[in-house]
């Protein structure tokens, strides 16, 4: 792979120029030696419970000499550059643990997700039991820490290994951090075994709205609940993304919809509640509309296809292709249709409709042409003897690149075979809004 040597430059220049500003902004020297960051709590709220289950501890500094608050992404930055991120790194720890502290006796159910800077892992066997220390000073059972992993940090994967298998050994829970992000490894699921994951923002944000985001989301649910792993959907700023991952199948959420970081005070416990409670009404109504609007957009859709169906069953078979092509003129939103003999073969090639915009055909994302074995499609195998019509779940379509499903019908002939005609439905984006 070549390399622009301008486009380098300019991003070494942008480096440069970045680490130049956030050092002129703040001393992490001076921060370090001040202590000046303490640690707020943003709840995790289990919806089904109406109870705030953990907090998440989220480091909060400001300049020494100005009192400015100082970005968590530029702290870390400049601690990484300056050498100083193990430091960093044990007074996030301490500060998150002595906060906590005071709230572990408002809730003796209540656990705390603390980061932790797998970096300094491999550095020495010091730092990797500090969080050890650290809770047995302030007397906080090792069962009720979550020991958040961010995948993006992974360097060393044998010391990871050993500090995963040290501290649950010890009781506590290891989760792993920012997963559904262009970072996350999911080998790292079989490897680490983690008791927790958390999605990240970047695959919540608009979820209500692309239907890619959905499909990604079902399979970590799906995954989890197989694996006997928690979820815990983070980043949720909106209500229409809170509906759309509660009817999912999400019960662990955070974010900025339900409660803004907070100072560790009662406070972390009560915020977001309201939100939680009010959300078990609307996902019920919600539930109902997106329910009844779907069972009047199928109708509408078989409807469809039982009418080329039927134009289908009039026809001689030498027609087929030409009484398809017609047929489909009158649905815009039906895609494409083709015939499949009872024997599983493709009797028509996959007939679309003038109307519709589908992929360049190449060799790989061609339709799928007549002549053609379907015996192994779902939508040809669940079409037993005494079922007329099968409608799929929504998909992709490999030839048009649309989300779609695929209704089949029965036809039965005089002659006493049978034929299944399959017609696409294109689905409308408000299917998933």
């Amino acid at each position: 792979m070549s390399v622009n040597p301008s486009s380098s430059s300019d991003a070494l220049h942008s480096t440069a120029e970045r680490a130049r500003l956030i050092d002129a902004e703040f001393d992490i020297h001076a921060v370090l030696r001040a202590q000046s960051m303490r640690s707020h709590f943003q709840p995790i709220i289990s919806i089904r419970g109406k109870k705030v289950i953990g907090l998440e501890a989220l480091v909060r500094a400001t300049n020494p000499k100005s009192g400015d608050a100082i970005s968590p992404a530029h702290l870390f930055d400049a601690a990484t550059r300056h050498k100083q991120s193990p430091q960093l790194d044990r007074l996030c720890r301490e500060s998150a643990l002595s906060g906590f502290a005071t709230l572990a006796t408002l809730d003796p159910e209540l656990i705390l997700f603390v980061n932790v800077d797998v970096a300094s892992l491999s550095r020495s066997a010091t730092e990797s039991n500090t969080l050890i220390k650290l809770t047995e000073e302030h007397g906080i059972p090792a069962e009720r820490v979550v020991i958040e992993i961010i995948e993006s940090k992974i360097n060393d994967a044998s010391a990871l290994q050993r500090f995963v298998t040290a501290h649950r050994m010890r009781g506590f829970l290891i989760a792993l951090d920012d997963m559904g992000t262009g970072h996350s490894n999911l080998e790292r699921i079989p490897s680490i075994k983690p008791d927790i994951i958390k999605l990240d923002r970047t695959l919540i944000q608009n979820i209500d709205r692309e239907y890619h985001k959905q499909e990604l989301f079902d399979f970590f649910i799906k995954m989890a609940q197989r694996i006997g792993v928690f979820v815990v959907v983070e980043g949720i700023e909106t209500e229409a993304e809170a509906l759309t991952c509660l009817e999912r199948g999400a019960d662990l959420v955070q974010g900025f919809y339900f409660a803004r970081p907070q100072p560790p005070d009662s406070a972390c416990l009560e915020r977001g509640l309201s939100h939680a409670s009010r959300l078990r009404s609307l996902l019920t109504d919600h539930l109902v509309r997106r329910f009844t609007k779907r069972k009047l957009m199928y109708k509408q859709y078989n409807d469809i296809a039982g009418r080329i169906t039927a134009v289908v069953e009039m026809s001689n078979p030498a027609d087929y292709q030409v009484v398809i092509e017609n047929a489909l003129m009158r649905f815009p939103s039906a895609e494409c249709a083709y015939i499949i003999h009872e024997s599983g073969r493709q009797i028509t090639p996959i007939v679309f409709n003038p109307n519709c915009r589908h992929r360049k055909r190449t060799t790989i994302f061609g339709p799928s042409p007549a002549g053609g074995n379907q015996s192994a499609r779902e939508y040809f195998m669940y079409l037993g003897t005494n079922q007329r019509r099968y409608v799929t779940e929504p998909y992709v379509s490999i030839a048009t690149g649309n989300v779609c499903i695929t209704i089949s019908n029965r036809v039965s002939l005089s002659s006493g075979e049978s034929y299944v005609v399959c017609v696409d439905i294109n689905l409308a984006k408000e299917a998933f809004a």
